[in-house]
């Protein structure tokens, strides 16, 4: 199964998303996590996330930490 042949009302069993996740990463290069540092603001992770070359959905996560202070991963 490939991704455009999944229906839209249909829930994928593990199996399935685990065979085609495996097919999705063969197809393409090896990515990585990249330690991207800590920001004080959500406005600095949101212009570091737009700037050239701009990340695609998923590819910035961020966390909250209790002392203010965004830990930030991107995946590239």
């Amino acid at each position: 199964m490939t991704t455009q042949e999944i229906p839209v009302d249909r829930a994928l069993s593990a199996e399935e998303g685990i065979e085609l996740k495996k097919r999705i990463a063969e197809s393409k290069s090896t990515g990585q996590w990249h330690w991207m540092g800590n920001y004080g603001s959500p406005y600095d992770v949101m212009a570091v996330a737009n700037a050239a070359p701009k990340c695609a959905a998923g590819e910035l996560i961020t966390g909250f930490h209790e002392n203010g202070l965004i830990p930030t991963f991107m995946y590239r």
